[in-house]
């Protein structure tokens, strides 16, 4: 995956060997050998390049503040120079940053035609903020049965305008939907596996890492590429703008779609970025999910490394490992550092509670964020959790050794975590 690594399958386990020489299907094989004579003159890692193409596209040309094309740079700089992308994976990566350009160029014409979205009130937004594998997905599509939340699907996430002006109420949504149909329907195809360890579907809430992108705050390109320079550049970087204008998206799709609702949101990547989120939400209700983090670094890297299959020639085990390390730790000591003690703002949920006995817990939540429950939300909730109960469960046949994480040191990285929220180590990583 990246450049200048050399990937020896003698050192791999036989979980790592299976994930860095995967058999492709027959049609993302032949499409790569396809586009390869072209793909790095068609899809040019170049900012000027891209910003020329989403005006082109759009006929557009104000993108508002100009902070985000620092981060433009730094991303397109750490893509050219240290991703070993296949022409497909070149392909999506190019039209994904492209994609976030077109709508941030279509987001500040709406703005700058209609001011008045920008009164539009988000009060008291709960953000479930947790580490992968600690219960974030299960809590947020849990509580979304509450008819007074309203969270954002998938396809939201992918395509928040509609394909006409955006000014059209109510848009026409329809497009949209099958749109993020036809992208589930393409993982199903040519990575079945990456459903089973991160289940999507168009119209099931999603973390809205895709929705700080036009805002270009967001952690999609270091999760599902490895950017060792861009990530390392992020975080020390300040999002504060790129938040704000994550709440201005908020503001527009209840301008578009309507609001009286409370804001359900999840996404990981809030862990170390605490300051900018409060200050762009100042009464936000922060719902943390808590579990043994190596349980979490496993599995960042298992899902990415699986993913890299459509993006690569050359998945690599090791490197994702210690990408994933490097982001786990990351969110953690980031968490730790800015995480206030005694403030009722701040609801802590732990992983064997949720899972031990959700409703209760969910009941909880919902009493200290100040939602009312009703009958209507109490059905609604236990019929999820029946129905959830009885889904098939993918069984895990990976662990931290496969993808080269040290367990003693990273353990020793996120000792602070440990001791601040009183957690457990989880036993099958306890020499």
């Amino acid at each position: 995956m990246l450049k200048g690594r050399s990937i020896d399958a003698a050192t791999l386990t036989d979980v790592g060997r299976a994930l860095a020489f995967p058999e492709l299907p027959d049609g993302l094989a032949a499409s790569n050998d396809k586009l390869r004579p072209v793909a790095a003159e068609r899809w040019p890692f170049d900012p000027a390049h891209l910003i020329a193409a989403a005006r082109d596209a759009t006929g557009l040309s104000d993108f508002g503040d100009d902070y985000f094309r620092a981060v433009l740079d730094r991303l397109c700089r750490s893509a050219e120079e240290e991703l070993d992308l296949s022409p497909v994976g070149r392909r999506n990566l190019y039209g994904q940053i492209l994609d976030h350009l077109v709508q941030r160029l279509r987001f500040q014409d709406l703005w700058n035609r209609h001011p008045e979205i920008l009164d539009e009130t988000i009060e008291a937004p709960i953000f479930i903020v947790g580490l992968p594998r600690s219960g974030t997905t299960f809590l947020q599509q849990l509580l979304a049965q509450h008819p007074a939340l309203r969270a954002v699907p998938f396809w939201e996430n992918l395509a928040p305008l509609p394909q006409h002006d955006p000014a059209i109420r109510p848009p026409d949504d329809a497009p949209l939907i099958a749109q993020a149909e036809r992208n589930v329907e393409g993982l199903r195809r040519f990575a079945p596996g990456l459903l089973a360890l991160h289940q999507v579907a168009a119209e099931e809430p999603e973390e809205e890492i895709y929705l700080l992108g036009p805002g270009f705050a967001s952690t999609v390109y270091e999760w599902v590429y490895i950017l060792p320079s861009f990530g390392r550049w992020y975080a020390s970087a300040d999002h504060s703008a790129g938040y704000r204008h994550f709440r201005q998206i908020l503001q527009t799709l209840q301008w578009m779609r309507g609001g009286g609702r409370r804001w359900l949101l999840k996404a990981p990547q809030h862990m170390e970025q605490l300051g900018p989120l409060r200050a762009a939400f100042p009464d936000a209700v922060i719902v943390e999910t808590l579990r043994d983090p190596l349980t979490a670094a496993a599995s960042l890297a298992n899902l990415c490394c699986y993913g890299q299959r459509l993006r690569t020639d050359r998945p690599d085990p090791l490197a994702t490992g210690a990408a994933a390390e490097a982001m786990i730790g990351r969110l953690v000591e980031a968490y730790v550092r800015d995480r206030p003690d005694n403030d009722p703002h701040f609801i802590s949920v732990p992983f064997a509670d949720l899972m031990g006995d959700p409703l209760p817990l969910a009941a909880r939540v919902l009493a200290a964020a100040g939602v009312p429950m009703t009958d209507e939300a109490r059905a609604a909730m236990a019929a999820y959790v029946a129905d959830n109960g009885r889904k098939d469960r993918v069984p895990v046949n990976y662990g931290p050794a496969d993808f080269g994480i040290d367990i003693p040191r990273l353990r020793a990285r996120l000792d602070g975590y440990y001791a601040r929220f009183g957690l457990t180590p989880d036993p099958k990583f306890v020499a």
